[in-house]
């Protein structure tokens, strides 16, 4: 990414009073299981009720396959599903933009962008702002 690319990003993000990031260097809550750690958002920064946050994160634990996994600790998690519980915990932030920072480091067996943007398609995030910062040698990759 060129110097005028990511300084064109950063102005965008901090346009934005609000950001989700999914980042590597951002790990979930190790004492925490799944839900918990996607839970944070919606039960501290909103008034959703309890029932309501619950039904909204097993729906999309489910669209994303991995139910099997809501009281799962992090160190019992793949890396995959790691990514998928990063996502969404990025996603819970309402009227957000969700910057996903170098994906490639997450999900080092893929070999292209198309599995990050099928979980967002299934998701259907259609009028969700999703910003990428990736190195420039994985620039083929998108």
């Amino acid at each position: 990414m060129s110097e005028s690319e990511l300084k064109a990003r950063a102005a965008a993000i901090r346009a934005e009073q609000r950001v989700g990031f999914v980042s590597p260097d951002i790990p979930l809550l190790s004492n925490l299981n799944v839900y918990d750690n996607i839970s944070l958002v919606p039960r501290y920064l909103t008034d959703e009720k309890e029932e309501s946050i619950r039904a909204e994160i097993e729906r999309f634990l489910d669209l994303l396959e991995i139910s099997d996994s809501i009281s799962k600790k992090t160190f019992q998690i793949d890396s995959e599903t790691l990514f998928k519980v990063k996502l969404f915990r990025a996603l819970m932030l309402k009227d957000s933009v969700t910057v996903i920072d170098r994906p490639f480091v997450m999900l080092n067996t893929a070999a292209d962008i198309k599995p990050v943007v099928k979980m967002l398609d299934t998701l259907e995030l259609n009028e969700k702002k999703i910003i990428f910062f990736d190195f420039e040698w994985n620039k083929s990759k998108y």
